[in-house]
């Protein structure tokens, strides 16, 4: 990952929509699965979207039945 003039990492994953960003690769893979924004339904903009379609593809194809499940499922329990 990359370096920006702050310092800090760049996001794995960013929504388009609400802006939210999240930075853990595991994060990034399970919002990948998931295809939308846990918070507000908008599109997903992945850092380095240099992954292969064929993988992604077979990503989602091997965990098909995650597409239909609540994102708490996927991602987690929320903290609180």
């Amino acid at each position: 990952m990359t370096e920006s003039v702050g310092m800090s990492p760049l996001p794995a994953v960013r929504c388009s929509s609400c802006e939210f960003k999240w930075n853990s690769p595991a994060m990034a893979e399970g919002l990948r699965l998931l295809g939308s924004c846990p918070k507000c339904s908008g599109e997903l903009i992945f850092a380095g979207d240099a992954e292969p379609a064929a993988h992604a593809t077979e990503t989602a194809e091997r965990f098909a039945p995650a597409r239909v499940t609540a994102p708490h499922l996927v991602l987690g329990i929320p903290r609180r």
